[in-house]
């Protein structure tokens, strides 16, 4: 374990510590779900919120009981979740900071000891103010393919979500159109949040009071023993006054075009 004094991201007696953007955000657990958050802030940002499958959801998939392992690794956050019920599922959740500080990255892997059992899984990532996700408002659904779009109604969405949401148009393939991510304003200024469009089957958002909703759905694949999918999410905080839409697209080019980082941990 790394626990350098003075480093940006580590350990503090019971809490586990990184500083983005000038402010210290804290990875903690909150009605099921596990991310990071910044004193006084209402917001619970790149959180591990749920599991999917065809024909099933399970929104308390990462509270505190099915984490086995959290830990400083290379400067980064280390959460290992074995969630129950999950054929042998084992996730392992990091995060790090990027762009010089400016940026907090999220890599999830995914194994299983099980063959057959684990149809169309996705890993429920959100950024999120406090009831985000409350009320009536529209909840519109960007999906990667016709198959991402057809998980939508394969038994995983409760009918309350149903009720109010739609599904945007399926884009072809080697489109481009389909962009995982979006400009937000937050209590902390605004950010960009984005996801890398192999690695994202759908992704949501919604208007709520408290600002944008935003959840991602990871992977959307089978996954049997022997295979492990990876997948990363990036945030980007802007400094008031210069958030903007080319802003946003310029972060975007820089991630989709990076090279996913080389591990040996």
């Amino acid at each position: 374990m790394e626990d350098p004094k003075g480093a940006a991201v580590r350990s503090e007696t019971d809490r586990f510590v990184i500083d983005w953007a000038g402010d210290t955000w804290t990875l903690e657990h909150a009605d099921g779900r596990m991310g990071l958050k910044s004193a006084d802030s209402t917001w619970l940002h790149l959180a591990m919120a749920g599991l999917a499958a065809t024909g099933r959801r399970d929104d308390s998939a990462f509270h505190r009981s099915a984490l086995v392992g959290l830990e400083v690794v290379h400067s980064r956050l280390v959460a290992t979740f074995e969630p129950a019920g999950w054929h042998g599922l084992t996730v392992r959740a990091a995060w790090s900071r990027s762009r010089e500080g400016a940026g907090i990255d999220l890599e999830v892997q995914a194994s299983a000891s099980s063959v057959g059992e684990l149809r169309r899984l996705e890993i429920l990532v959100e950024t999120a103010p406090e009831g985000g996700w409350s009320g009536d408002q529209p909840l519109i659904v960007e999906p990667r393919d016709r198959l991402a779009a057809g998980s939508t109604y394969d038994g995983r969405e409760p009918a309350a979500m149903l009720a109010r949401l739609f599904t945007s148009a399926v884009h072809p393939l080697d489109s481009q159109r389909f962009r995982p991510g979006r400009l937000v304003r937050s209590d902390r200024g605004p950010f960009v949040t984005m996801g890398h469009p192999q690695d994202v089957a759908r992704w949501g958002h919604v208007e709520g009071a408290g600002g944008i909703a935003i959840r991602y759905a990871l992977f959307g694949f089978d996954l049997e023993k022997g295979v492990v999918l990876r997948g990363r999410l990036r945030e980007v905080r802007f400094a008031e006054g210069s958030g903007s839409v080319e802003r946003r697209n310029e972060e975007y080019g820089l991630f989709v075009t990076e090279p996913p980082p080389l591990r040996t941990e």
